[in-house]
């Protein structure tokens, strides 16, 4: 009994270590974001709650006054007498459970076989026999099904023996016990009991064959034992211990319950059906796919990587030529504005109309115009380029969203779950496309703190100018060529003033920090995207690092355990 119980606590800390294995297997999936299944965890807390505080069971089974109860006697060495009727006569006909040292309980029952009933005063229902057998044998660890030794296994029993070693599948975990072998055989001649003990087994084996149709794979430990030798009584012979050792094969049991709960009983079964259910449900059916979705999500990773560093490299040439556009833009308007300020000195009276006409225009248009002109003739074409370059940019991250959303579609939830790319400057980005040819017709009304063509003070002041010079010249007649000149004069010194006040406003604009903002916000958006889907990139490069390690994980449980 007492080498049974440690190759069951063996076997506990054995269960214990795997199913620890598990929880972090699970745990690392989490991590990976893997989509676990709330029943596993719940089932693998249980299972850890069950090997911490679970004893062996050991459950005998048999027929009425098969000789059970004096086996369960024999095997611990002790006997509880007020409750235990060892006469062949008469069987106890209620369940006992017996703890042992904290760690073990032997269940015997009432018999499997028969028509006794009895009452059960708890829930006031009549069960049979076998009823109660079968509810606690469901529970056991190891299994001791006692036989008669002169006819072992009969046809009536074939339904009870399928619904045990088929439905319940106890076969793994059962010694086939054949009881009172003493009325067979010469249990004191070593010869005579193992000749007997070869046709008995296999005869038991025959039997069982034809019952439940064994497999080749299906090993069956069959003993015998003499609990009682000669009807002496248990108290005689756990008075002289020695001898009843020799004349029962009480010990033979006693190993044969060692080897079975090394192979196939003890907590293990709880922690390897926790494992078979992860490998079936996680392992076998989930994880191929994932791992296959898995290398498709690291190409289409590895290429919206290649493009973001082609993207870098776009962006840091289109900052060269920005630079280039700004140096452009301000000598053009210095030039320009230096030229007007120079052809506006050199206007008289006879002159100054057209200059106005060619120049300026009405409200401004020409000088507005030409100087939208001409910032679009500069910015355009590296707009354009800036553009296409977030299509692109903006095409291949559709491109990865939509193949992670068929995964999703496909149930592959985990690596699917998190790996869109949504960041907000990313969709800001996609969502201004539309928006993208606003940035070649260029407001300068809106970037310059004053209208086109210089502020309502400057545009009356021109226009007070032309009727002073082109329209009303019917009242320069009545002036004296000196005050005509003299306010000539202070019109042109005022249009220089505002000349070189939009000069100096529009160099300032340009000159600014704000520059790239204003003239190329594609520039902006797109290095806030680029910096964006690096995060991103990084985030799922490490996810799926963590899922490598889920999936190697998942390979050692698999083939450490799966001969266990």
């Amino acid at each position: 009994m007492i080498e049974t119980i440690n190759e069951f606590e063996s076997s506990k800390q054995q269960a214990r270590i795997l199913l620890e294995k598990l929880v972090t297997f699970l745990q690392l999936g989490v991590d990976a974001g893997a989509d676990i299944d709330a029943n596993l965890t719940a089932k693998l807390e249980h299972a850890l709650s069950t090997v911490d505080q679970g004893k062996l069971k050991i459950a005998l089974v048999g027929g009425f006054s098969e000789g059970k109860t004096s086996i369960a006697a024999a095997w611990m060495e002790k006997l509880d007498s007020e409750s235990m009727n060892i006469s062949h006569q008469e069987s106890s006909d209620a369940v006992k459970v017996y703890d042992l040292d904290d760690n073990c309980e032997l269940i015997d029952t009432p018999g499997l076989f028969g028509f006794k009933e009895k009452l059960n005063a708890d829930s006031s229902q009549i069960e049979m026999y076998k009823d109660i057998t079968k509810k606690y044998v469901s529970e056991a660890h190891l299994v001791l099904y006692v036989m008669n030794s002169t006819n072992p296994i009969k046809a009536s029993h074939h339904d009870d023996l399928n619904w045990l070693f088929r439905d319940l599948k106890l076969l793994s975990r059962t010694v086939f016990v054949l009881s009172r072998f003493d009325e067979v055989a010469d249990v004191e001649s070593e010869w005579d009991y193992r000749t007997n003990l070869e046709i008995k087994q296999q005869n038991v084996i025959e039997r069982l064959n034809d019952a439940i149709t064994l497999t080749e794979e299906e090993l069956i430990t069959v003993v015998a034992v003499a609990a009682n030798p000669f009807d002496m009584g248990t108290e005689y012979w756990l008075e002289n211990v020695e001898k009843f050792k020799a004349l029962s094969h009480i010990e033979k049991l006693q190993q044969a319950t060692v080897e079975k709960v090394r192979q196939n009983g003890g907590q293990m079964s709880v922690a390897l059906e926790a494992k078979n259910s992860i490998i079936r449900d996680v392992l076998g059916r989930q994880l191929p796919k994932a791992v296959e979705n898995d290398e498709k999500i690291g190409e289409e990773l590895a290429r919206l990587n290649t493009m973001n560093i082609r993207l870098e490299k776009q962006i840091s040439l289109a900052n060269t030529r920005i630079i280039e556009v700004q140096i452009g833009l301000r000598n053009f308007v210095i030039n320009y504005f230096g030229d007007l300020i120079i052809q506006v000195k050199g206007t008289d009276l006879n002159t100054f109309n057209d200059f106005f006409e060619r120049e300026v225009g009405n409200e401004g248009v020409m000088l507005n115009t030409r100087v939208q002109n001409e910032i679009e003739s500069q910015i355009n074409a590296l707009s354009g380029e800036l553009t296409q370059l977030q299509n692109n940019f903006q095409n291949e991250v559709k491109h990865y969203n939509d193949t992670v959303m068929l995964m999703g579609k496909q149930g592959v939830n985990y690596l699917v779950k998190g790996s869109f790319i949504n960041n907000q400057s990313i969709l800001a980005a996609r969502d201004g496309l539309s928006a993208a040819g606003k940035m070649v017709g260029i407001d300068l009304a809106g970037m310059l703190k004053f209208k086109p063509w210089g502020a309502v003070n400057l545009a009356k002041g021109i226009n007070g100018a032309l009727a002073f010079v082109g329209v009303a010249l019917e009242a320069w007649n009545s002036w004296n060529e000196h005050k005509r000149q003299q306010a000539f004069e202070v019109a042109i010194t005022e249009m220089v003033d505002n000349f070189e006040g939009q000069r100096k406003e529009l160099l300032a604009l340009i000159n600014s920090g704000s520059f790239i903002a204003n003239f190329f916000p594609s520039q902006i958006s797109l290095i806030s995207s680029m910096d964006d889907l690096c995060q991103c990139i990084s985030q799922q490069t490490a996810k799926r690092a963590k899922f490598k390690q889920w999936r190697e994980q998942g390979e050692i449980i698999e083939a450490e355990f799966s001969v266990v």
